[in-house]
């Protein structure tokens, strides 16, 4: 028998206790019939097939406890489930064992993604009264939005602005309520945009005042492979990595040892087609 060979409701519930041993370590009949409301017989068969599955290291049953106790080198018989799901496992723990940071919410309005993602398709000029968060300024301007981007907690419009003559990024949430949003057909084509056609080859290094066993901590944190880190980007939301790495402040972890910039031609460009 093997996981593969299974019916899926069968092998989801394998996977389930397979989850159980590896973060809990223990696990009984009563697990699955509370998960999966399954009978007492079906949750015996289960745990027979899992068992069976996994050989030499299956877990042990402790009569005094009455659970099925995980070996001291237990092994998931399904480890790309039961440890590539881990922040799902965890955050159904109960509340005393896992909590989080809650999120700011960043309200989005449908409305106003759905006007610029259909600009960019329809390439179309937007006026908006985008408010600035150096100056305050508010005054409306007319912009012709190409793509979109994240910069991992929140999305940003890349477009080209008529007042200043080359492409920025722009907060959707900062496009004012009172915004006309008139919308006009794209006569030109829109220059090209170097910067998001540029990738950045950022290379990575645990910071130079760590000492070498946390140095060699970073590593493990951030998946090196070897002694330095490479990520790549475009040249056009670089500056998001700065701030999201923490890369310009004192108590950084990483710091960057050089960037390469990779160009591509206008040939690769769409946005700026007529």
């Amino acid at each position: 028998m093997s996981l593969e060979s299974l019916k899926h409701p069968q092998r989801e519930r394998l996977v389930f206790l397979d989850q159980c041993f590896t973060w809990r370590g223990t696990a009984n009949r009563r697990d699955l019939m509370d998960r999966f409301g399954v009978s007492t017989a079906q949750a015996a068969l289960d745990f027979k097939a899992y068992l069976a599955e996994a050989g030499e290291g299956a877990p042990r049953y402790d009569a005094a406890k009455k659970v099925y106790i995980a070996q001291e080198k237990h092994r998931p018989i399904a480890p790309e489930a039961s440890f590539g799901e881990w922040e799902r496992v965890l955050r159904a723990s109960d509340s005393h064992r896992f909590d989080e940071l809650p999120s700011l919410t960043r309200r989005s309005d449908p409305a106003i993604l759905a006007l610029l993602s259909r600009a960019i398709e329809s390439r179309q000029a937007v006026e908006v009264q985008y408010i600035s968060m150096t100056s305050g300024d508010q005054t409306p301007q007319w912009i012709a939005p190409t793509r979109f981007a994240s910069d991992g907690s929140r999305i940003h419009v890349r477009a080209y602005s008529f007042k200043h003559n080359e492409y920025r990024d722009y907060v959707p949430e900062r496009i004012a309520p009172g915004s006309s949003l008139m919308t006009r057909p794209l006569e030109e084509k829109l220059p090209f945009d170097r910067d998001w056609h540029t990738i950045a080859r950022i290379t990575l290094r645990p910071h130079r005042d760590l000492s070498e066993e946390q140095a060699a901590a970073v590593r493990r944190e951030y998946a090196f492979d070897g002694d330095m880190l490479v990520v790549e980007t475009r040249k056009a939301i670089e500056f998001y990595a700065d701030r999201r790495w923490n890369l310009d402040r004192n108590e950084a972890r990483l710091e960057r040892v050089g960037t390469e910039y990779i160009e591509a031609g206008p040939a690769d460009d769409t946005a700026s087609e007529p």
